[in-house]
């Protein structure tokens, strides 16, 4: 059971983690953009951990479903600056001028994908019964207090 509550809050509540500037796989904030867990398992792991009915299954399907080509549009950009960053040649004359321009486009698709997964975790909130949201509280703490106990033996 720890694990679907640590997979389902590093899911459901990414626009957290986004918000805190925290990067996935390739300087990409949040496991979507990082070709992590999909919305389909994201589903499956709330609905078991949450025990959330068909409707609301339904639902919050329909939220991911959605939000699916806005997070895909993201994802893309940021693969696009990253392909961009690696291409970079640091003897080119307009170097600092082209990592200044990726720098400033990731950090603006930072804030898309902030203000995106807001939207979406905020959307499912409203799905979610008082105590189903309880429930997901108390997890969330617990996920905080390992991660900060993880990183104190770092």
């Amino acid at each position: 059971m720890k694990m679907h509550t640590i997979a389902l809050l590093a899911l459901v509540s990414m626009a957290a983690f986004s918000t805190t500037a925290q990067a996935g796989p390739h300087g990409m904030p949040g496991m979507m953009f990082g070709g992590g867990p999909g919305p389909g398992l994201m589903l499956e792991h709330m609905a078991d951990h949450l025990d959330l009915d068909d409707t609301q299954r339904d639902s919050v399907r329909n939220i991911l479903e959605a939000a699916r080509p806005e997070i895909e549009a993201l994802r893309d950009q940021f693969r696009a600056n990253r392909d961009a960053l690696e291409a970079l040649d640091t003897s080119d004359p307009a170097y600092s001028a082209e990592l200044n321009n990726i720098a400033t486009s990731n950090g603006q698709l930072a804030t898309e994908g902030t203000l995106l997964f807001t939207r979406i975790r905020t959307e499912i909130h409203a799905v979610l019964t008082d105590e189903q949201l309880e429930k997901l509280a108390r997890s969330k703490e617990r996920m905080r207090q390992a991660f900060h106990r993880r990183m104190q033996r770092s």
